[in-house]
């Protein structure tokens, strides 16, 4: 490719998710009706989207088949999703998103996400003992309580030190405040 455009399109969406994930996926873009235009033709089962930073919701993202699925029934607003086993989607450059309650809302202000990925499954907050409130850190159930509830893990699935034979636990309880 030598559109500098194009190469920063593939470049941002490559950032989406682990490389280990990127490397080789379809690099595509999508417009609101959910139509893709290939960028970059890839061998895995994986499509990476570079988003477009103006538009709230619009977001880098990695996805695998069914997290596709997923969000393909989300954009075309379905009573419920139709994918018939668990999803993968990354969205490892952060996110700005509308609700974290409502999947169709569209109107409310801006809420910021650092990096996370999700678990496209149905989760029972309640059930699970997880919380629903969006947080810093942590887990939560999106969407909880409507079909489209999933798993919602905020960093990164690499974050944190690997624990080798012979380590030493050093534990340590930060708080922050404004």
């Amino acid at each position: 490719m030598t559109d500098p455009i194009t190469n920063e399109k593939i470049r941002r969406a490559r950032l989406s998710g682990p490389s280990q994930v990127t490397a080789n996926a379809t690099v595509a873009e999508m417009d609101a009706q959910g139509c893709h235009t290939i960028l970059l033709k890839g061998t895995s089962e994986w499509v990476c989207f570079p988003g477009n930073e103006n538009v709230i919701g619009d977001v880098p993202m990695a996805l695998d088949p069914m997290g596709m699925q997923w969000f393909m029934d989300l954009l075309a607003r379905k009573a419920k999703p139709t994918n018939t086993s668990p999803g993968l989607i990354y969205m490892l450059c952060g996110a700005y998103q509308h609700s974290y309650t409502d999947p169709f809302d569209r109107t409310s202000p801006p809420i910021p996400i650092g990096p996370h990925w999700m678990l496209i499954w149905p989760f029972d907050a309640t059930a699970a003992g997880i919380g629903t409130v969006m947080r810093d850190a942590g887990t939560l159930v999106m969407f909880a309580g409507t079909p489209y509830s999933h798993l919602h893990i905020c960093g990164s699935p690499w974050d944190g030190n690997e624990y080798r034979p012979g380590d030493r636990v050093i534990r340590t309880l930060t708080y922050g405040r404004p």
